[in-house]
């Protein structure tokens, strides 16, 4: 590329000096090297993205589908809220969260505030056990592990309650349920792959702390470089309704494939159907996309 702009520099710098004709022939060759200096720049635009997102190591991006953003709710007017934002505002400051977020995403994305002097602005914590409602099947933010619960953030909770010298609960729940958790009761905050309404009356909801997208991956090395080349080619994803939305929204994509599968056991069966070569592609959180491409 380089030599190609050496080459037209120098050949425009010949044109002083030149007859008419010499000119004429110069202008061609010029306007020649401009052509081939442009299909250069095309194809190397082309060998870095052609339609494609991004690559990451061992797994590549096509799409996008859409993004929502994780939140954390409490029951109006309880106070509990208080204590966990100011704990969350200590755990930012003293850099813990940025330490989980690099252990399960290798990157930190997200946008919780800063204060380490939060909790010494509240004063004394009484003791209590926090009992939190996540999602089990939210992987890699909340998902069942064993008899337990695991999960980026699992383990900001458990620092969190370590922090205010709480004891922690976690329970199973879905995102829509989660006013129903907290006004009866079973549940002192919704927190955990959950995606909440701010604008809602009946709890209240802490700002987002991560934006999430719903992306379609392929192996980096399979030769799918964009979702062109999906065609008779098998995806697999979640049987949440979410993600067979997100494929509805791309009439094209869906009529490309040869086989559509949905799966239980969230996005680590996912990948290791991609990994197997059970499916070609998979629709998946970017979160977990992050994980598995560490």
């Amino acid at each position: 590329m380089t030599r190609a702009i050496l080459y037209f520099m120098s050949k425009n710098e010949k044109l002083r000096g030149n007859t008419p004709r010499e000119e004429t022939l110069l202008h061609r060759k010029n306007r020649m090297a401009a052509i081939m200096l442009s299909a250069c720049l095309i194809f190397l635009l082309c060998a870095c993205g052609g339609g494609e997102l991004s690559s990451n190591g061992k797994y590549r991006r096509l799409e996008t589908f859409g993004s929502e953003t994780f939140s954390i709710g409490f029951r109006n007017d309880d106070f509990v809220r208080y204590y966990v934002e100011a704990a969350l505002k200590e755990l930012t400051a003293d850099g813990t969260i940025h330490s989980l977020a690099i252990q399960w995403f290798s990157e930190d994305t997200t946008t919780f505030s800063s204060d380490a002097e939060a909790l010494d602005r509240i004063g004394d914590v009484p003791s209590r056990t926090l009992i939190v409602g996540l999602d089990g099947g939210a992987f890699p933010m909340s998902y069942a592990d064993g008899e337990g619960y695991s999960g980026f953030d699992v383990d900001v909770a458990r620092a969190v309650c370590e922090r205010l010298g709480w004891a922690v609960k976690f329970l199973p729940i879905k995102s829509e349920d989660a006013y129903i958790e907290l006004s009866s009761g079973n549940i002192d905050c919704a927190w955990g792959g959950l995606t909440l309404d701010p604008a809602s009356s009946n709890y209240t909801v802490l700002p987002s702390y991560m934006t999430n997208e719903l992306v379609l991956v392929a192996l980096s090395d399979s030769g799918i470089r964009s979702k062109g080349r999906l065609s008779g080619k098998t995806l697999a994803m979640d049987v949440d309704a979410k993600y067979l939305d997100a494929l509805n929204s791309d009439e094209a994509l869906k009529n490309r494939l040869n086989k559509v599968t949905r799966l239980t056991g969230g996005a680590r069966a996912c990948f290791e159907a991609l990994d197997s070569g059970a499916a070609d592609a998979i629709i998946v959180y970017s979160a977990a996309a992050g994980y598995y491409g560490k």
